[in-house]
């Protein structure tokens, strides 16, 4: 299973985006701060194996895009090599979700639904 972290550039438009990271993460205007003026993820998230994170973080995502944030994401480490985009993410969690049905599809097939 990969980690995505999730990293805000540090611009002039950090007002904007600094509720949407404190709705979605709980974490303090101060701690936020601090994480994107060094360059620290703002959220670290273990891809499938919790539905409710993976959901956070692809809200989080788009609510920052929505407001202007420059956003980075990277799996598993802050090295270049490791940076992934939002499409790349987003075809992830669209391929797990279509291969979960499947997967459901097919436990009704061998064991019948109820």
């Amino acid at each position: 299973m990969s980690v995505i972290l999730l990293v805000i550039e540090q611009d002039e438009n950090q007002m904007k985006y600094l509720p949407v990271i404190r709705k979605n993460t709980n974490l303090g205007f101060s701690e936020i701060k601090k994480r994107i003026g060094n360059g620290s993820p703002i959220m670290e998230c273990n891809l499938f194996k919790d539905d409710e994170d993976d959901a956070k973080l692809k809200k989080l995502i788009n609510e920052l895009i929505n407001v202007g944030a420059k956003i980075r994401l990277f799996d598993g480490e802050l090295v270049k090599n490791k940076e992934v985009s939002v499409e790349y993410l987003m075809n992830r969690f669209d391929r797990y979700e279509e291969i979960q049905k499947q997967n459901e599809m097919l436990d009704d097939l061998m064991y019948g639904e109820d």
